[in-house]
């Protein structure tokens, strides 16, 4: 007998996604290429794991992976406001905060037994609402260093040009936190929770629930 199976993720859903890791996976490494041409600190990274092969190039690259980002965003919000799809599953509330610490524990294997969880755990619950948050910061702060005469009162947001620099650097360290740590639970939750952001199939829950995507 097959076990039973459900229809977790849309196909909007799964495209959108797949979308993000694209142009998310352009804009980083097109991005570090960027920042070797002028370190904001005191280090540079291996020139392995960027992209565009000089500045102009990797410009280029990081543009086309942001209008990429953007359009997809457009598009993953305007399906999600008229949907209303996981307006209950994804956005974090002020009731899951409690369940927030209990996530953490069981990720990092100190607590053993799975906390009580919808679709998703209060944990995901949050990254996933702050993603767009970062994703903002992330553009807006992009938009004032590309054109700071123009738009110097976004730059003025951020504190000037400079400040500008850091907080695009700490705004994309976010996302590749995430990016990293979404990985991750993917990877405990097991090659089933993989396969259902491809085929939109998941095997159904029968027991205790497991960590999801």
């Amino acid at each position: 007998m097959k076990p039973a199976k459900e229809y977790q993720h849309p196909l909007i859903i799964r495209t959108t996604h797949w979308i993000n890791f694209i142009a998310l996976t352009i804009m980083i490494t097109s991005g570090l290429r960027i920042y070797n041409a002028s370190p904001l600190f005191g280090f540079e990274f291996p020139a392995e794991l960027t992209l565009g092969g000089w500045l102009a190039g990797a410009r280029q690259w990081h543009f086309f992976g942001m209008w990429l980002f953007v359009l997809n965003g457009i598009f993953y919000g305007a399906y999600n406001i008229v949907s209303r799809h996981g307006r209950l599953t994804t956005l974090f509330r002020r009731s899951d905060l409690p369940g927030v610490l209990p996530m953490i524990l069981f990720y990092l294997r100190i607590r053993k037994k799975h906390p009580p969880q919808e679709k998703y755990n209060p944990l995901q619950k949050l990254a996933y609402t702050s993603v767009p948050l970062l994703a903002v910061g992330g553009i807006l702060s992009g938009i004032a260093l590309y054109l700071p005469v123009q738009f110097h009162w976004i730059a003025a947001i951020f504190g000037g040009y400079d400040a500008a620099r850091i907080f695009h650097f700490l705004f994309m360290s976010a996302l590749v936190l995430f990016f990293g740590g979404h990985i991750l639970m993917v990877v405990i939750a097991g090659w089933d929770n993989f396969v259902s952001m491809i085929t939109g199939w998941k095997k159904k829950e029968t027991h205790s629930p497991a960590a999801s995507e």
